[in-house]
């Protein structure tokens, strides 16, 4: 009875947040490994995440003598998901697919395949494929949580807050309060309520109910309540909200790429590059990460480190245009800009990137490159969607005011 009470209040925010005015078919080539034992060779990072990579081996030799057992390629596909999002490595979503194929192909196939099949479109980016599947489970199942939640997040990428948030508003009662605190606060912010979404998120982070969630969950929540803070010009409360998400993050033995690039980013933005490197170096294999920790070693003047990684990035740039990706636009403009200071290049990834991802970190970028090359009027699309989202950002505003001294139309 305590824990209700303690969760009262925050549920009480949670409401008055949302109450707030608003502001294809797979294509790619799943990913098959050589032989039955190639997932199970690589055993780098944390020692939780070489557990999961032997519990894999385990599920995919039982997958082998019965490639016909559903709930078994299930359980193989959300594990070898899950270590594809720790590692930030593409395989394991091919692994994944695989596993799946035979139901994948059907027309009928199972809502459990098909929210892994939106899964796995959304993290190649064919969002619309995604959000097709993820309506067809809604619509037959209102009160699916993860199909509500897969939706905000791909609608948020998409840059549409505003509809995100009436699948955040559905998971209040299918969802934990965390995740649907969480969620509905994203959405907020990106129309405007830094103060009420950045409220929400304190609220509830600081009862004792939300660290009893799942850890990676809550490393989510304050990833997110950080990004949060620093929209709201509160960079000590995001800071707080960082480094406890990485405490939390080292305790569980997991990695999360996006909250270490989102620390990163941070760091930089604040001048602080030389604690970049030490937050990263274990973390290479991961392109987002090696291409924050160049941007350190570019500010710090380390040409013999720059170097090296200049041409690891290369390669990975190089080799994911090979396979026909389009996953790292985002990364290669800001390499292109920041990195190589190809301008005119940065500008037409930047520009391509926009038609998929429409996020901070996407208008940010479009603006400066755009800015760089001389041509403000490239930038009109981020500016149109600032003011249709109503979004408050500092770095954004002082970007576009950049833009219209420098002749983008208001």
């Amino acid at each position: 009875m305590d824990s209700i009470f303690k969760l009262r209040p925050c549920l009480l925010v949670l409401l008055t947040l949302v109450a707030l005015p608003a502001g294809a078919a797979l294509t790619a080539a799943p990913y098959v490994p050589d032989n039955d034992q190639a997932v199970l060779e690589r055993l780098a990072g944390t020692g939780e995440t070489q557990a999961g990579l032997r519990q894999l081996r385990a599920m995919h030799a039982e997958l082998v003598t019965q490639p016909d057992d559903l709930n078994l390629a299930l359980r193989f596909a959300r594990h070898a998901i899950s270590l594809g999002r720790q590692e930030a490595d593409p395989r394991y979503f091919g692994y994944a697919e695989f596993a799946l194929r035979p139901w994948l192909r059907r027309g009928d196939a199972p809502a459990d395949v098909v929210l892994i099949r939106a899964t796995l479109r959304q993290q190649r980016h064919e969002f619309g494929a995604a959000l097709s599947d993820l309506n067809e489970l809604i619509a037959a199942d209102s009160g699916n949580a993860q199909a509500r939640l897969t939706r905000a997040v791909v609608l948020m990428v998409q840059g549409q807050p505003q509809q995100a948030l009436h699948d955040c508003t559905a998971l209040i009662g299918y969802a934990s309060l965390l995740v649907a605190t969480t969620c509905v606060a994203q959405s907020r912010s990106l129309t405007g309520h830094n103060d009420a979404a950045q409220s929400a998120m304190s609220a509830m982070l600081n009862t004792g109910s939300a660290r009893a969630t799942v850890a990676a969950e809550v490393v989510w929540a304050l990833t997110a309540a950080a990004e949060i803070a620093q929209r709201n010009l509160a960079p000590e409360a995001a800071e707080t909200w960082f480094k406890t998400a990485l405490r939390l993050m080292n305790a569980s033995a997991t990695d999360d790429p996006y909250l270490l690039t989102a620390y990163a980013d941070f760091l930089l933005s604040r001048n602080r590059a030389a604690e970049v490197p030490s937050l990263l170096a274990e973390h290479e294999s991961i392109d987002n990460v090696l291409l924050r920790l160049a941007f350190a070693e570019s500010a710090l003047g380390e040409t013999e480190a720059l170097d090296r990684h200049l041409e690891m990035l290369q390669a990975r740039f190089d080799a994911t245009r090979a396979r026909g990706d389009t996953v790292h636009l985002r990364e290669e403009a800001m390499f292109e800009l920041r990195l190589r200071e190809d301008l005119e290049t940065a500008l037409k990834l930047a520009q391509r990137n926009w038609k998929t991802q429409r996020e901070p970190v996407d208008a940010r970028l479009l603006m400066e490159c755009a800015l760089a090359a001389d041509q403000a009027e490239a930038a009109r699309p981020a500016l149109d969607w600032m003011q249709r989202t109503g979004i408050r950002d500092p770095d954004l505003l002082a970007l576009a005011n950049r833009l219209i001294e420098a002749g983008a139309a208001e």
